[in-house]
């Protein structure tokens, strides 16, 4: 079963569609809460760096909430992804922690719905993550920097914003050599 991360978490906070980062002008058309057009992004990029380490990935399901899921996703950066993400979308850092806290919660409640079921749950979550890669990146506003915070400088390329048949054959390629099979509809 296929499930589009980023509009999965935007509609459980209540938001229909959030939308895709205009390529040209590297920011949101209209969404409809800043906070969530950052953090959700944010927070799956997270995810998806750490999840590159299968056996890494795969503690996620048994983790619990006692882990400090923003210490092992962001480390040293986290302070300035807060920063970061509190300018972009005018709130304050505390509802931004909050809202980072909650979303992390959220991301790790949907990987192991997805994935209860199989045994290998760390690539499957890794597959997950790398497959909608370029759709997350979509999504994240490139005042977050967050190719910067997480020493990454792919994660705020531009091109990973295009959409389109030449954008979408290159994504294709990528990550055919990524290791991950593109899809026919992507």
């Amino acid at each position: 079963m296929s499930v589009n991360l980023v509009q999965a978490l935007a509609q459980s906070e209540g938001i229909q569609l959030l939308p895709k980062i205009n390529p040209n002008t590297q920011d949101a058309r209209i969404s409809p809460d800043l906070l969530l057009q950052a953090v959700i992004p944010s927070v799956l990029v997270g995810f998806y760096k750490f999840t590159k380490d299968e056996k890494m990935a795969s503690t996620i399901c048994g983790s619990g909430s006692l882990v400090n899921w923003e210490d092992i996703l962001f480390a040293d950066q986290k302070k300035q992804l807060v920063g970061k993400i509190a300018a972009y979308s005018g709130s304050n850092e505390e509802m931004t922690k909050r809202c980072i806290a909650a979303t992390i919660q959220k991301c790790i409640s949907l990987f192991c719905e997805h994935t209860k079921s199989l045994p290998s749950s760390g690539i499957e979550i890794n597959k997950m993550l790398t497959d909608q890669r370029n759709n997350i990146l979509q999504h994240l506003p490139a005042a977050i920097e967050i190719g910067k915070i997480l020493n990454d400088t792919t994660l705020d390329d531009s091109t990973n914003k295009m959409d389109g048949p030449v954008s979408g054959l290159m994504h294709s390629i990528e990550k055919s050599f990524s290791g991950s099979e593109p899809k026919k509809n992507d």
